[in-house]
């Protein structure tokens, strides 16, 4: 029996005071919120910090956690002083608004053989991780393209506390990756999880999981079994890629969920 509450990532591109109020009319427990636009923290005064919190509260939506907005992967040194410098922003943010989590999309982990950029790739994340703990706040690292198991050998080696990992199906499954598998190699560093099947993108031509799954179908009840396993009590959030509708997406999660409760 699934326990775990359901969230909802918000679309930053749209008004965010109507998308809190539409998150929790769906039943939504909580919401991840994207450090962009109006949101940025420079943009996000003592004033509209303290406007956002009593929204959440007056609908009673938990901030689940803030995504740190990345256009370049954590291998590369261009900027890197200044993406640091607004990552420190974002953690100070995530922590002042409430949550513990700041996700992120870090790139692949570069291979052992490509020594430069492999040691970028570990300082930055390194210095996220300390920055991170500084501010009260775990960076958690979006899942991809990259075997669970490559990205698990790292972080084992890196054994920064303040660093964990988001288990996205879509995202595995559009790379022919098994979530079920990943969620039990990575179990250990599982802070965050999202519910649901690719919407859009190209699939693999085969489920990860063998004959009889549909390429980016998600096996539900393997899947919430593995949370379980793994002692996941967070968020399962459902992310509405655009143009996907957040309410009709939703609800169908709450329905798939219901099926295997």
């Amino acid at each position: 029996m699934i326990r775990n509450p359901l969230g909802l990532r918000l679309d930053p591109t749209q008004p965010i005071r109507g998308q809190i109020q539409q998150a929790a009319r769906l039943g939504a427990k909580g919401v991840v919120l994207e450090a962009s636009g109006d949101l940025a923290p420079h943009r996000l005064g003592e004033t509209g910090r303290r406007d956002l919190k009593h929204q959440l509260r007056s609908v009673e939506v938990a901030l689940t956690a803030m995504v740190l907005p990345t256009r370049r992967p954590f291998d590369s040194i261009d900027q890197l002083d200044e993406r640091l410098r607004r990552a420190d922003a974002v953690f100070a943010l995530a922590f002042d608004l409430g949550t513990r989590l700041v996700l992120a999309q870090a790139g692949p982990v570069p291979a052992a053989d490509d020594a430069a950029r492999r040691e970028t790739f570990t300082n930055v994340v390194a210095s996220l991780g300390g920055r991170g703990d500084h501010r009260g706040v775990r960076l958690t690292l979006e899942s991809g393209s990259e075997p669970a198991d490559h990205l698990r050998a790292f972080l084992d080696v890196l054994a920064h506390p303040s660093i964990a990992v988001s288990i996205d199906p879509p995202n595995l499954l559009r790379a022919g990756i098994d979530p079920v598998a990943a969620t039990r190699e990575l179990h250990a560093w599982v802070a965050h999880a999202y519910a649901g099947d690719p919407t859009g993108g190209t699939l693999t031509a085969r489920n990860p999981r063998g004959i009889g799954y549909p390429a980016g179908a998600l096996d539900w009840e393997e899947y919430v079994g593995a949370l379980e396993e793994i002692a996941y009590h967070g968020t399962l959030t459902v992310w509405p890629e655009p143009p996907a509708d957040p309410s009709r997406l939703f609800k169908a999660v709450v329905e798939r969920v219901a099926e295997i409760s």
